[in-house]
């Protein structure tokens, strides 16, 4: 399942390489074709790139946040979850053993 989730956000990674190649073919074009010059062309580049990416991070948080959730409802314990419970569980144990000290 982890694995799913890694390969889909690599691969929307990887459609964000491509698109900014496209991007830049198509403003070249434009440059080409007269229709723009080579300054509003890298302008526009730009900002079609920046708004990818900022695109980009916002669904990488929504997919995290999807996750998280998919992972609740399966009550499946997270490594974080799992280490809380191994550090109480550590701690309970030293008391006991204070406690009830035994030559083992």
């Amino acid at each position: 399942m982890i694995d799913l989730v890694k390969k889909t956000m690599l691969a929307g990674i990887g459609v964000a390489v491509v698109t900014k190649d496209k991007v830049l073919e198509s403003m070249d074009e434009l440059v080409e074709k007269g229709k723009l010059t080579k300054d509003e062309a890298a302008a526009m580049s730009d900002k079609i790139v920046e708004e990818g990416r900022t695109e980009t991070e916002k669904a990488k948080v929504e997919a995290s946040k999807l996750f998280c959730e998919m992972l609740n409802r399966a009550n499946v314990v997270t490594k974080d979850q799992y280490d809380a419970l191994a550090a109480r569980v550590t701690a309970l144990e030293g008391k006991l053993h204070k406690e009830f000290p035994n030559e083992d």
